[in-house]
């Protein structure tokens, strides 16, 4: 059964969220929230598996309190419920699992925890003797299994992404590092959004690909969790930097080569 948290000023509302959550049996509602502020400094203790989301809350809306949950707290799902459609966009952006219009029936309810469930038994049903072969010399590939895994990657930032943390698996990168690096030169709430959604789109390649790769976030650092993987430039401690991930011509990697 998921655990679920409900983020939402009307008390009422939230109360009746709760009763059709649980009505499904598939959810139990640890904890509901009526301010934001109370709800980002109490949801990444309590761990749930999904927060169901009101966008019009007073001092910080839903999409702000979203992308601050994500960064401490990644692993987290999202379902926005509003009244207003026209935050259909930002919602997804931030690759929130589900929207619900408010009054939300009870079909729309199981389907947005279905989903979830569906994401989160990946996780779980990973078979964690399953080999991982990454090779990013001369080109950059990976292999589940033995077999190669021909991704596709919705941006060139995704993969871009995936390429850095690589790099960067065995001490993990930071926050405003990744932003740094990956979006130079804009600004940087901007930037903030832009890491948060790519990290998302990652994660569902990943899923979508079976994978078994995690992204986790500890202490303000992002680091892939790989389990039973081999990479080759572990096997070749003196690479030459040039050949690293064949053609691709990521800036951080040119600063790196000088």
């Amino acid at each position: 059964m998921l655990k679920a948290v409900i983020v939402d000023d009307e008390k009422l509302v939230s109360d009746f969220l709760k009763i059709q959550l649980e009505q499904t049996g598939l959810a139990n509602v640890v904890d509901q929230f009526q301010k934001p502020t109370t709800a980002l400094c109490e949801i990444p203790n309590l761990k749930p598996d999904v927060v169901f989301l009101d966008i019009e809350l007073p001092g910080m809306n839903g999409i702000e309190l979203a992308t601050k949950l994500l960064n401490v707290y990644s692993e987290i799902e999202i379902v926005f419920v509003t009244a207003y459609n026209q935050y259909a966009i930002e919602a997804f952006k931030l690759n929130a699992i589900h929207y619900l219009l408010k009054p939300a029936d009870e079909e729309d309810i199981r389907t947005a925890l279905e989903r979830v469930m569906e994401k989160r038994k990946y996780y779980s049903s990973t078979v964690f003797d399953e080999q991982l072969r990454i090779e990013l010399l001369g080109h950059f590939k990976v292999f589940h299994n033995g077999i190669e895994v021909r991704l596709k990657w919705p941006t060139v930032k995704v993969e871009e992404l995936f390429a850095l943390m690589l790099m960067c698996r065995k001490n993990g990168i930071g926050k405003w590092q990744l932003t740094e690096k990956l979006w130079p030169n804009v600004d940087l709430k901007k930037a903030e959004q832009n890491l948060y959604t790519t990290i998302y789109r990652l994660k569902k390649v990943l899923i979508e690909n079976e994978i078994p790769i995690r992204i986790e976030n500890e202490k303000g650092k992002y680091f892939l969790n790989l389990p039973h993987y081999t990479i080759d430039i572990d096997e070749q401690p003196q690479f030459d930097i040039g050949t690293l991930f064949g053609n691709k011509q990521y800036h951080w990697l040119q600063n790196a080569k000088q």
